[in-house]
């Protein structure tokens, strides 16, 4: 073989370096040639040589690229590396064909294949609806984030005590033009005192009438419908312990009148060692001195745990308990809306009349403080008439009716009362009661307010005789420290009038997220101010913080040390005694440092870091 040849035989190309065949450039379309796999490729002529077939043959490479097919068919492909030519064969891979259209109607109509495409289009179906199904239960059951309970009407609003002195034509058709400048300043919660019939002395006469200087019936029902369309709620205050001697149920049971005659508590004295008659036991009077008095017509002493012309009603007896249930629901049906019961502590007495103990370190005297009280004061069995009065009045408020007491309670009292359900809306705390007034200190107001909400979820402070007792600047700074609080404020009209301003602006903020849901963080800053801010972060509303400055001085307190306190604060508003160093105030404060006076408050508003 001629050196640089291919040899096809053998398919090895001579190794001489002797001159090599040349060849012309085909486009990239004809390298790929198809042939019958016992045909051997035509090779071009080397040194010059011309074949006047060249033509015919490049002709032949682009309009018959398949040269034949069969089932082994090969692909040759010609490749140029250094110079050299190679040939790479390769077996072309056969070509799948579909069924032919007879061919798949047999298996169109075979009632095999009908059943199975049924099945499959039911079953897409059916898992379809079920993931629709799965989808919306998911979406009903996950759990939601529960929105908050609404607060009642008593909630959101101050208790504002009226009575008839506070208008100059002493009635209630005076009383009601209080109503409209009452809305004014957001109050929608009124309670009436000393309304019912009584004598002189102010004991009842009758539980089921007003006093005849405030006007009749008729007039009590237009003050509450005036009320009403007010958007306000009227509550009344009343005395279950006791009535008046000249009530006619204790005449009737001086003379021992059929169901008359166990409506109060009566009891056969003793006869002492001198012959002389004494009262049945030790119990001692609220005014000191013994708590039994004799009668000489029924001819028996008669309990009374207050003054002598005030007889204690006989709540160890059902039918005084039904004869108050039936006063309660005189009232509702009138249209109030709750009750603020005074003297509680005191409706049931030991029946066996048990010796009180002697208080400890006390003088055997006639103190009342000097005996213990155990068997007329704080029994559990008042808690179980005080809950058929809660029902009653619920029952006839579809739930959102008021009912309280007007007198302070203990904490492990009201433990006891709201142990498994609340017996007691806004309780009232002795010792905040006892603490507050014009010179208390911040941690001494801090401890007195943190006690009292830790027992309590929502408190009635009771600030109704804050004026009376201590300097009316300051009570009027206390009483606006307070109203941001979580709790109901229990005040007298006057109360709402000297910084009424203020007053206004605090109130409407208690209809807002902040203060109805936030939480409450108590500080005190530069020992002598108590702060607390309410916030409520998922509102996107600003916080509020409240400042009292108890001490004598002016000072400047740093607010930006507080939780989620912002870089700058926005005054609100601020008691009346509150200064700055100069005037007018601002309005815009940064809040590591803003001034406050002595005994003022100051409330700002500030929107929280996250």
């Amino acid at each position: 073989m001629e050196s640089g040849k291919l040899d096809l035989d053998s398919g090895e190309m001579n190794s001489s370096k002797e001159p090599v065949a040349t060849y012309k450039p085909l486009p990239e379309d004809d390298l790929r040639v198809q042939i019958n796999s016992n045909e051997k490729p035509a090779m071009g002529k080397q040194n010059g040589e011309s074949d006047p077939d060249d033509g015919a043959q490049e002709r032949m490479l682009k309009d018959e690229r398949k040269i034949g097919v069969n089932k082994d068919a090969t692909e040759v492909k010609f490749v140029s590396e250094n110079g050299d030519a190679k040939i790479d064969i390769e077996t072309v891979k056969q070509t799948l064909a579909g069924m032919g259209k007879e061919e798949l109607m047999k298996y169109a109509n075979d009632p095999f294949w009908i059943r199975l495409r049924w099945f499959l289009f039911v079953a897409f179906w059916l898992l379809w609806l079920s993931m629709l199904a799965g989808a919306i239960a998911i979406i009903v059951m996950a759990p939601k984030c529960s929105a908050p309970k609404p607060k009642k009407w008593w909630e959101q609003s101050p208790i504002i005590q009226l009575d008839a002195s506070d208008v100059a034509s002493k009635n209630l058709k005076g009383l009601e033009s209080l109503l409209d400048p009452l809305k004014s300043q957001n109050i929608k919660a009124i309670s009436l005192k000393s309304i019912v019939k009584s004598s002189p002395e102010g004991h009842t006469e009758d539980f089921r009438d007003i006093q005849p200087q405030l006007g009749h019936i008729s007039d009590l029902k237009e003050f509450v419908k005036a009320a009403k369309e007010k958007e306000q709620h009227v509550v009344l205050e009343l005395d279950p312990n006791h009535s008046s001697i000249h009530h006619p149920w204790f005449n009737k049971s001086v003379q021992r009148e059929d169901n008359y005659t166990d409506y109060y508590v009566w009891f056969d004295g003793k006869i002492d060692s001198d012959g002389k008659r004494v009262p049945p036991n030790n119990w001692l009077s609220v005014y000191g001195g013994s708590a039994w008095e004799w009668n000489e017509e029924r001819g028996q002493f008669y309990l009374h745990q207050f003054n002598k012309t005030q007889p204690d009603l006989n709540y160890n007896n059902p039918k005084v308990v039904s004869e108050f249930s039936d006063i309660l629901n005189h009232w509702l049906s009138l249209g109030i809306e709750g009750f603020r019961l005074a003297n509680t502590q005191y409706l049931t007495e030991d029946p066996n009349l048990h010796e009180e103990s002697r208080a400890p370190q006390s003088a055997h005297t006639n103190d009342y403080e000097s005996l213990v009280h155990a068997y007329t004061r704080d029994r559990p069995e008042n808690s179980n008439i005080l809950r058929k009065w809660r029902d009653l009045v619920l029952n006839n408020t579809k739930g959102e009716g008021l009912f309280t007491l007007c007198d302070d309670i203990e904490v492990d009292i009201l433990q006891v009362f709201n142990e498994n359900r609340t017996l007691i809306d806004l309780p009232q705390s002795p010792q905040f009661h006892a603490a507050i007034n014009s010179n208390i200190s911040a941690a001494s107001l801090n401890e007195s307010i943190s006690q009292w909400l830790n027992s309590s979820s929502w408190p009635g402070w009771n600030l109704n005789t804050l004026r009376q007792r201590h300097d009316p600047a300051v009570a009027d700074s206390l009483i606006l420290a307070m109203l941001l609080l979580p709790g109901t404020p229990i005040l007298q009209l006057n109360d709402t009038l000297s910084a009424k301003d203020a007053f206004t602006i605090l109130t409407n903020a208690r209809a807002g997220h902040p203060f109805l849901h936030g939480d409450t963080v108590i500080s005190i800053l530069n020992e002598d101010v108590l702060v607390y801010t309410r916030n409520w972060l998922k509102s996107g509303n600003p916080g509020y913080l409240v400042a009292y400055h108890s001490g004598e001085k002016p000072t400047n307190i740093d607010l930006s040390v507080l939780p989620q306190v912002s870089e700058e604060v926005n005054v609100v508003t601020q008691s009346p005694n509150y200064v700055q160093d100069h005037f007018p105030i601002q309005t815009k404060l940064p809040s590591n440092k803003v001034p406050i006076s002595p005994k003022s408050t100051l409330i700002v508003t500030f929107v929280p870091k996250t």
